[in-house]
């Protein structure tokens, strides 16, 4: 793999598919992250590196825009993100990526070399979703048909999130039929719930449950699509983005 890139494009994708965030952690929240590890695909016919990360129970990835490519597509490779990013914070303005044995990243006047990781701790998540196409005619992921399909503003789904964090647990009900809410509760009297705006909202009522960060994933003012069924795995999408998380059951 060799290949060029504007730094900031980089950086920005390695800390978001980090998803660093707040994480239901029994009656409470804490900071967490998805994991320190994203395995990068290069696609040198479309000019386009596809970051991935993932759980047990998330996977994510994000397609950013190459300036130059190789000659040819190669195999995945895993890399440890908090590792590049404190490289890549002291470089210009772009810079060359080269794997072979290791990763070197260079920017004309200073050259780091990083070890390639031997595999993402979850492969078999990740799989599931290189080549995932939606088609929002017939939503489909594996098994699930998704019965719902909501449009909105990644700033709306932030400012829900804000409202729900109130509560601390980073448990987030998702209600959709004629209007989309989204709530937060420890018990009955103590709970909020709160109105999110939509442009659309198609098919079906769903109600779903999930739990951790998925609001600082996209952009600020970004359109969103939702695709919801009760009790199954929501997909957040854009345009270069794609979020699975796999419903919370409260046991």
């Amino acid at each position: 793999m060799r290949i060029r890139m504007q730094t900031q494009t980089l950086s920005k994708a390695l800390e978001d598919i980090q998803m660093k965030g707040k994480y239901h952690n029994g009656d409470s929240a804490k900071n967490s992250l998805v994991s320190d590890y994203t395995m990068l695909e290069l696609d040198c016919e479309a000019g386009t590196l596809t970051l991935y990360n993932a759980d047990n129970t998330t996977v994510c990835g994000i397609t950013v825009e190459t300036l130059t490519t190789g000659e040819q597509d190669v195999g995945l490779v895993t890399i440890e993100i908090d590792k590049t990013l404190k490289y890549l914070k002291t470089f210009n303005e772009t810079v060359l990526i080269e794997v072979d044995d290791y990763v070197k990243i260079s920017d004309g006047s200073s050259t780091a070399s990083l070890p390639l990781v031997v595999s993402h701790p979850s492969t078999a998540m990740i799989a599931r979703l290189q080549g995932y196409e939606i088609d929002e005619a017939n939503p489909m992921f594996g098994s699930v048909e998704f019965e719902t399909v909501v449009t909105t503003n990644s700033d709306n789904l932030t400012d829900a999130v804000k409202r729900c964090d109130v509560i601390n647990n980073a448990r987030y009900h998702f209600d959709v039929d004629d209007t989309f809410t989204m709530s937060s509760e420890k018990t009955i009297t103590d709970k909020i719930v709160t109105t999110v705006a939509t442009t659309e909202i198609r098919g079906d009522p769903s109600t779903v449950e999930v739990t951790g960060q998925f609001h600082k994933f996209f952009p600020k003012n970004t359109e969103v699509k939702m695709f919801l069924k009760d009790e199954s795995p929501i997909i957040w999408k854009t345009e270069d983005r794609v979020l699975i998380k796999a419903p919370y059951i409260a046991r």
